[in-house]
């Protein structure tokens, strides 16, 4: 008789013991909101880390408004401060998931705004000083995250560049006006530079305006000779004057260097 009262005994036990019982939930990772930001104190670093268990909150959806992301599930954030004013790029492509990275000045839950954003990178240049909060989170709706591998670098020296107009230009007899001058550029990419600009000549009471554009450059710090060839769509260029700005753009892959000319020119005629 000691079998079945032991059976009892067992079974009782057995539906007793689930009302003690507790249930272990992983807890958020200590940087799933910008007051626990992980700080990235010097570039170049990665910083790998499981989001399965991050969230995404209120903060997270205010500035997606600025950055228009299909999802910002389980993000995470992390700070930097660009000491050096070389920018700073952040690239998540090696996750295990498809990620997305969004770069906020300011305080992020208090009026900070996005400064870039994209997905699998983002990248950005201001002074000196400037500390940059980073978000990194799943861009696929319905997916959390997974294993994060984030990388901080620095963008290198900015792009520059110089420009000079020279103060004579050509009208051919199609009404094209030729332009020339010299530039130099470094730190950027020729084949996403390019001088360009406008010309606007008076021809009796009519105001002659048109657009030139010369690409691609050589970005090596030499200086260089460009010309290009303005046509426009209300009228012939003449000889006289002319009115012209000019600017030369020196691109490397996330930022430009700028300089701009604004001069007269003397215009003369050629036969061709």
């Amino acid at each position: 008789m000691r079998a079945p009262r032991l059976l009892v005994v067992l079974a009782a036990a057995a539906l007793l013991a689930p009302l003690g019982a507790t249930t272990a939930v992983a807890a958020p990772p200590d940087n799933d909101t910008p007051a626990g930001a992980t700080v990235v104190a010097s570039v170049p670093d990665t910083v790998m880390q499981s989001t399965a268990e991050a969230t995404t909150d209120a903060v997270d959806a205010r500035l997606n408004q600025q950055c228009g992301a299909p999802a910002t599930n389980g993000s995470v954030w992390f700070t930097y401060t660009d000491t050096t004013g070389n920018g700073l790029l952040v690239d998540v492509t090696g996750s295990s998931f498809s990620a997305g990275a969004m770069i906020v000045e300011g305080d992020p839950a208090a009026g900070g705004f996005v400064v870039a954003c994209g997905p699998g990178v983002a990248a950005v240049r201001g002074g000196a000083g400037t500390t940059y909060s980073v978000m990194a989170f799943s861009d696929t709706v319905g997916v959390t995250g997974g294993n994060l591998v984030a990388r901080f670098q620095d963008l290198g020296p900015a792009p520059v560049s110089t420009l000079t107009v020279d103060p004579r230009a050509t009208a051919f007899k199609d009404g094209s006006m030729r332009l020339t001058g010299t530039y130099s550029c470094s730190n950027a990419n020729g084949f996403s530079s390019d001088v360009e600009g406008s010309v606007v000549q008076r021809v009796g009471r009519t105001k002659i305006s048109g657009f030139f554009f010369a690409s691609p450059l050589e970005c090596d710090g030499a200086v260089h000779p460009w010309e290009a060839v303005a046509f426009s769509d209300n009228g012939l260029f003449a000889g006289g004057k002319a009115a012209n700005v000019s600017v030369v753009f020196a691109c490397g892959d996330f930022d430009c260097g700028t300089s701009f000319v604004e001069q007269t020119v003397q215009v003369s005629r050629n036969g061709k």
